[in-house]
């Protein structure tokens, strides 16, 4: 659907960060979010628990495969618009997974905080609508700011999804221990 909404062909690197930051990052809110979904059900969880292996290794274990694929997809789409002679840098792409990641670990750690997925689709969601309406001045955390030329930006949202999904891990190890 991005082509349909969005032109993706023979666009300039500012222009190509478009596409790129406001709607292939949102995939990231989708794969991301529910890595604790399944226990959230009290006999999964149950049942979970009761095997020899811990259930924080299993978290670990499916983070890495989504961001794996996430970065996959990422990747595929970049390779389409270069197809469509577009000017895709490395940099575009590690900006795109640094917003990806960064959204997906706001559902993340909404999830292992509330224990329900549907929430944690509304937070990250709501942070995106309000870099519509606030844009620059989120500063460190505007999501699109490679359209404008600035990649600093994704640097710190990187180094706080990563915290973030640390963080949301490491809530529901605590988590288990006090049940």
């Amino acid at each position: 659907m991005i082509p349909i909404i969005v032109g993706t062909a023979n666009l300039d690197n500012n222009a190509a960060a478009l596409p790129m930051e406001m709607f292939v990052s949102l995939i990231a809110i989708v794969i991301l979010t529910p890595i604790f979904q399944p226990e959230q059900n009290s006999d999964i969880n149950d049942l979970v628990s009761s095997k020899y292996i811990n259930i924080t290794n299993i978290y670990i274990i499916r983070t890495i495969y989504s961001i794996i694929f996430l970065t996959i997809l990422i990747s595929l789409f970049s390779v389409y618009m270069y197809i469509r002679h577009c000017d895709i840098t490395l940099w575009l792409i590690i900006g795109t997974i640094s917003d990806a990641i960064f959204l997906g670990s706001l559902g993340m750690i909404t999830s292992s905080i509330c224990n329900n997925t549907i929430i944690a689709y509304m937070i990250p969601t709501v942070f995106y609508a309000l870099n519509y309406g606030m844009g620059s001045k989120l500063k460190n955390f505007y999501l699109f700011s490679m359209t404008t030329g600035q990649f600093t930006p994704k640097i710190w949202m990187l180094a706080t999804g990563i915290l973030l999904i640390i963080a949301a891990i490491l809530l529901k190890e605590i988590q288990k221990k006090f049940r």
